[in-house]
């Protein structure tokens, strides 16, 4: 009954290994120009990379917003705990509570960066092989970025510095150091011996669980079965869900 079941939720996926049969699932039909299949396609995924980029800077001005909170409450915290250990003792799983979902949260905007970032590259690899055949490389065709070598260098002058890698970049630092963070808080609050091991010790178990459950179960697309065999190294590294 379990593979039926696995079976059934497989979704049936065949590789597209080249631009001719990419362009093949979207027909040159002869109608209008405005109501041409390839055509509405190249604008239904202008649109939605437009969508996706929007969707990415949201998405990371609300865990900037978040994780800034959590860590204001966690200096606010950790300070009245430090003026009076004995009377603000209850606050000492709270301590643990706000460090560990700092890095969680941190963790979660990175994962949420880079799967961003991989939707945003989908369409526009879709915008760059359906519009050379509508309205030419018209994103392919921008100023050339290696023009001068001082230009990465030079605070007056513009470098095409990618906005997400650099995002991506910042993300990662601020996972290494919550995490640091909270290790370093868990560990003063262990050695300093004043309160019981098990509020400081459960919380971080909850959110360590929750953390495992976050990386495990995050993938978008799961139970992807291929049909056919590589043959030969495609040109495109696609795939088209039946």
């Amino acid at each position: 009954m379990k593979n039926k079941k696995n079976n059934k939720n497989n979704k049936k996926v065949v590789k597209i290994k080249n631009t001719k049969e990419y362009l093949s699932l979207f027909p040159d039909d002869n109608k209008s120009v405005s109501e041409r299949k390839r055509m509405l396609a190249l604008k239904e995924a202008l649109e939605t990379r437009k969508f996706e980029i929007s969707l990415y800077w949201k998405r990371t001005g609300f865990f900037w917003a978040f994780i800034t909170v959590i860590y204001t409450a966690l200096f606010n915290v950790f300070c009245k705990y430090l003026e009076c250990p004995c009377k603000y003792f209850i606050f000492v799983p709270a301590i643990s509570v706000l460090a560990g979902l700092g890095f969680f949260f941190s963790l979660a905007w990175h994962m949420v960066n880079k799967g961003s970032k991989f939707w945003q590259e989908n369409w526009e690899k879709h915008v760059a092989l359906l519009e050379r055949s509508e309205i030419g490389p018209l994103h392919d065709v921008y100023l050339n970025p290696k023009g001068g070598k001082l230009k990465r260098w030079n605070p007056a002058e513009s470098f095409d510095f990618s906005v997400t890698k650099v995002n991506m970049w910042a993300s990662s630092a601020i996972v290494i150091v919550s995490l640091c963070c909270w290790i370093g808080i868990l560990v003063w609050l262990i050695l300093c011996g004043k309160e019981n091991l098990c509020i400081i010790i459960v919380p971080a178990v909850v959110i360590f669980i929750l953390i495992i459950l976050l990386l495990c179960f995050s993938d978008g697309n799961k139970n992807l079965q291929f049909i056919g065999t590589d043959s030969e190294e495609p040109d495109l590294n696609m795939i088209h869900i039946l």
